[in-house]
């Protein structure tokens, strides 16, 4: 069996501060773990908190290895705020981070997401037409933690249990 390989996007949400801790536990997992980040991750935590676990491998750019491979492999948005959650339903490449998960949805590639955002934007209309769409187009939608105050991604580790049960 080959070892099972990971793209990890990381967008702006404030939870993205979680994202070392979810790098560490899928390279931990054994699993090959390249991360990806939308161009605001800085403006939440540094990238190199992100790029710089050790055993990982950071895509900075277009150019980058394994980008000549194609399909890629797994897709994990986590966290996934609403501009990028949208942006994957209404097909929006503007980025290198939506560019490949475009890519691996027309490549059938399994992709789940862990969204991200506040109440407003997770009840908006687009929204719920954008998890809509996700789904039908067979991504899998981690389901949020929410409460009166926020909807906030789910925990590493029931993102990792998600994870476990795919590469079964």
């Amino acid at each position: 069996m080959s070892t099972p390989t990971i793209f990890l996007f990381v967008t702006s949400s404030g939870r993205a501060k979680d994202a070392p801790e979810l790098v560490r536990e899928t390279v931990a997992a054994g699993w090959k773990t390249y991360t990806i980040l939308t161009p605001n991750v800085d403006s939440v935590l540094p990238p190199d908190e992100i790029y710089g676990v050790p055993g990982s491998h950071a895509i900075r750019g277009y150019k980058d290895p394994p980008l000549n491979r194609f399909p890629f492999g797994t897709m994990l948005v986590a966290p996934c705020t609403f501009n990028t959650f949208n942006k994957l339903a209404l097909g929006l490449a503007d980025n290198l981070a939506t560019s490949m998960i475009a890519d691996a949805l027309g490549a059938r590639c399994p992709i789940f997401i862990a969204p991200s955002m506040n109440h407003g934007l997770w009840n908006h209309p687009q929204a719920r037409i954008s998890e809509a769409k996700l789904k039908e187009w067979g991504c899998i939608i981690i389901p949020p933690y929410i409460d009166e105050k926020v909807v906030t991604m789910a925990s590493v580790t029931d993102i990792l249990q998600v994870l476990h049960q795919h590469f079964k």
